[in-house]
């Protein structure tokens, strides 16, 4: 299965202007100072980049795992669905 992790740490890091070697899977939103706001933004990038649809029920995301776990779940899905 492949993983969205770096397309995520890519898009969090052009979007909060740092390296993106400084980011990795466990590393914390609230740590990089992404806020609720960055996030949504990361995630509609992330939709049109993967074809996806995350929707409004997002779970409680707190690291950048969560967020590449999110997608990496929708993907497997929409390749699951007739």
């Amino acid at each position: 299965m492949t993983t969205s992790l770096p397309t995520v740490i890519n898009l969090l890091a052009k979007s909060l202007d740092i390296p993106p070697e400084s980011i990795t899977g466990d590393t914390e939103l609230e740590t990089l100072g992404a806020d609720s706001l960055t996030v949504i933004e990361v995630i509609f990038d992330l939709e049109e980049q993967f074809n996806i649809q995350v929707g409004d029920e997002r779970p409680d995301l707190k690291t950048v795992q969560d967020i590449a776990d999110q997608v990496d779940r929708r993907v497997a899905a929409k390749a699951e669905a007739p």
